[in-house]
């Protein structure tokens, strides 16, 4: 093409490498400009399974077993997960004036579908969001939990949230084979972001009854990861950014858009905050599988 034919031509690059350093590690990075939308299933996702100190024995990093991504309609059509900006990173330490692979980062720039899975184990950072009416927290409750909620002016129609991550089973946080999620000790439930139908007398009130061995007044806030067969990644149509799987040998922070992600040695999951949004409901009876294939054992 001559000069001038190139200059009126618009476009944007297939594939994109970037540098970046953050102390010791150098980091390298491929992003590919793709949108992909894919339907994945899997008998057993197993990672980084060797003996680790303080863990059960035989336990993994991550495990998931009947993992997949999408789902499948009744009359067969797909719902594709759907992901925008794969990557691939690599990071590199000097080690006596010669460079070792230390790490690797597999993920998306945005990603949205359903995520499904028995999981057994998950090492990261998985936040949720929990989010919805305050029904399920009331049915929850016996005569005298429903009295306080009523005094900080909570009914089954008030809006509440709360933050849940991967925990102990009595609600220390525990971002190393995790086999619960919930509101880590010291949190609190609370008021939605712009109030909803939440008031500040509640919300004050709510702030003084914090999460206590997987409890806020008595009532469950802790819950195993079991529970949960079937995930929305992103709300609606707002596809949800920073998810990724890593594989590193060391403690590594993960460079993004300036800010950092710290993971652990091994196999390392992180959905960040937004990419997962649950109800109450949800959180107190789990969540039932989708189906993911034509020929799905869960419904046929």
């Amino acid at each position: 093409m001559t000069d001038e034919e190139l200059g009126v031509q618009t476009g944007q690059a297939f594939f994109q490498i970037d540098r970046d350093t953050s102390g010791s590690v150098d980091f390298t990075k491929f992003t590919f400009g793709m949108d992909i939308d894919i339907s994945m299933n899997s008998d057993l996702v197993e990672l980084g399974r060797y003996d680790r100190a303080g863990e059960a024995a035989g336990s993994s990093d991550i495990r998931i077993n009947d993992f997949a991504l999408g789902s499948v309609n009744s009359d067969g059509t797909l719902n594709p997960f759907h992901i925008t900006d794969p990557f691939f990173e690599l990071a590199f330490e000097d080690v006596n004036g010669k460079e070792e692979l230390v790490g690797i980062r597999l993920g998306f720039g945005s990603a949205l579908g359903k995520l499904s899975g028995n999981i057994e184990y998950l090492t990261g950072n998985i936040e949720v969001k929990v989010a919805g009416t305050a029904a399920p927290i009331i049915d929850q409750a016996n005569a005298g939990q429903q009295f306080l909620l009523w005094v900080a002016g909570v009914n089954d129609s008030t809006e509440l949230e709360a933050a849940a991550e991967l925990v102990t089973a009595s609600g220390d946080p525990d971002a190393v084979r995790a086999q619960w999620i919930g509101v880590k000790n010291g949190d609190t439930l609370g008021c939605p972001s712009g109030g909803g139908n939440c008031s500040g007398w509640t919300g004050g009130l709510l702030s003084l009854f914090s999460s206590g061995n997987c409890a806020v007044l008595g009532i469950a806030t802790c819950f195993p990861l079991s529970n949960f067969r079937t995930l929305d990644i992103g709300s609606g149509n707002n596809a949800a950014s920073g998810m990724f799987i890593s594989f590193q040998t060391k403690s590594i922070n993960w460079i993004d858009n300036g800010a950092g992600t710290p993971t652990v040695s091994g196999a390392f999951m992180n959905i960040p905050n937004g990419g997962i949004t649950v109800d109450f409901e949800q959180s107190f009876n789990g969540i039932e599988r989708i189906r993911t294939k034509f020929l799905d054992p869960y419904y046929d």
